[in-house]
């Protein structure tokens, strides 16, 4: 019988990039190792490394061959895995909770009626449970501002759908496997559309332009249309819709 992989664990990427890898689960101690050793490798600002990627449980890290090799830079990442177990590392410094307004269901969350439908419950308790607690940012990825949140109640345990939402609009809410996404950017998607928020979590006139970081939390509040549109006029506006709120 094979044994189970030991984590963390380096992995070749292609001829340019190591990826440091912390486990198979997404829980918050993968999730803390990865942002912490990401922000130990930026820190050390090791001379050929162009760039890093935190993902929801590992680091992408991307080399200039011409710079440094790569047995060079494995020895660097192996020493620094070697330090600590990154696996206790605490949630990221500087947290953020978010308090952001959605508005759930009909044209802005045309799939929710479905989910409730197959867990035999309404949209009103779908609606409350998405909301009843914070969830942490995993990762900020796969488009510009695209947010990873979790993790969901078994409410959500639906798998993605099979057909792709061809063109998806900013801001939007979607569900899929316990996890929440927050679109930034208009793009296909083939989790299921639950709702949209006024809010803009990616801001180009804004330095860094992505609002969130892995860490962060998200509390989602249930508006209506009304008050949807309201908060969308506002937030075009250049004024912020969501409540923040510092976390030691």
């Amino acid at each position: 019988m094979d044994e189970a992989p030991s984590y963390p664990r380096l992995q070749r990427a292609g001829d340019s990039a190591w990826l440091v890898n912390f486990g198979e689960r997404t829980d918050d101690p993968v999730n803390n190792a990865a942002v912490a050793f990401d922000a130990w490798v930026r820190a050390e600002a090791m001379a050929g490394v162009v760039e890093t990627a935190p993902t929801i449980r590992s680091v992408l890290v991307r080399f200039d061959p011409l710079a440094i090799g790569e047995a060079a830079l494995a020895r660097r990442l192996k020493a620094g895995l070697a330090e600590r177990n990154w696996l206790d590392a605490p949630p990221p410094a500087r947290r953020t909770r978010w308090h952001v307004p959605v508005c759930y269901g009909g044209a802005h969350g045309p799939h929710l009626d479905t989910i409730a439908a197959e867990h035999d419950v309404d949209a009103a308790t779908l609606i409350a449970d998405h909301g009843r607690s914070a969830q942490r940012v995993r990762m900020v990825g796969f488009a510009p501002g695209f947010v990873y949140t979790g993790t969901l109640s078994e409410l959500w345990d639906v798998p993605r759908r099979e057909e792709l939402s061809a063109s998806v609009p900013p801001g939007t809410i979607a569900v899929a496997v316990r996890q929440t996404v927050l679109t930034s950017t208009t793009i296909p998607t083939g989790w299921h559309l639950i709702g949209r928020s006024p809010w803009r979590a990616f801001q180009l006139e804004r330095e860094p332009p992505f609002v969130l970081a892995a860490g962060d939390e998200l509390v989602f509040e249930a508006i209506d249309a009304a008050t949807y549109d309201a908060l969308d006029a506002d937030a075009r506006a250049g004024r912020n819709v969501a409540r923040e709120e510092p976390l030691d």
